[in-house]
């Protein structure tokens, strides 16, 4: 039996026993930050944002209440990216007043939502946002389009539902979607 008496000792000791675990499986500690809220962070990088052309084949989200403010995607800029996000534009309609036009991503991994930018009608041009972090998708209120379209439309699982192709099917189907 060995008994140290000394904190240098007890130190080295440490220390050796530290490093010969090292030389085996690498343990590395997560914090939550690296795990995300529910343990469901990507570890693949985000990638760079690309704006897509401006919008022009709609197709409607059907969202099961109904409103004043309609819904679209652009079916041409939805993309799969890595880390689990779709990307897509959304166009949002009111019977009197312009579209409001964004580019936007859901991670499904993590239930989550983010602003690309603002689609500028006058100067035909993106804005990118500024600032724009990601948020969790609420269930209710004015921005339920981003709930509908994690739940129904692109996401299950924590997981994106396929291609671009089919995520866009997927809308055009609507409430009549397979659950998969």
């Amino acid at each position: 039996m060995i008994f140290l008496t000394s904190a240098r000792t007890r130190a080295a000791l440490l220390a050796g026993l530290l490093l010969g675990l090292g030389s085996g499986q690498l343990v590395k500690a997560r914090t939550a930050d690296e795990n995300g809220l529910f343990g469901a962070k990507s570890s693949v990088a985000e990638a760079p944002v690309v704006f897509p052309p401006a919008p022009t084949a709609l197709v409607h989200v059907h969202i099961t209440a109904s409103g004043a403010m309609q819904f679209f995607i652009d079916r041409s800029s939805v993309t799969v990216e890595p880390g689990q996000t779709v990307r897509y534009t959304l166009v949002g309609k009111t019977p009197d007043g312009p579209p409001n036009i964004t580019y936007e991503g859901i991670n499904c991994a993590t239930r989550q939502w983010k602003l690309y930018g603002l689609w500028n009608d006058a100067s035909q041009k993106w804005v990118a946002a500024t600032g724009s972090d990601w948020q969790g998708i609420p269930e209710n209120g004015a921005m339920r389009v981003h709930s509908t379209l994690y739940r129904d439309d692109f996401c299950r699982d924590q997981s994106v539902r396929g291609t671009a192709a089919d995520l866009v099917r997927r809308v055009e189907l609507g409430l009549h979607a397979p659950s998969d």
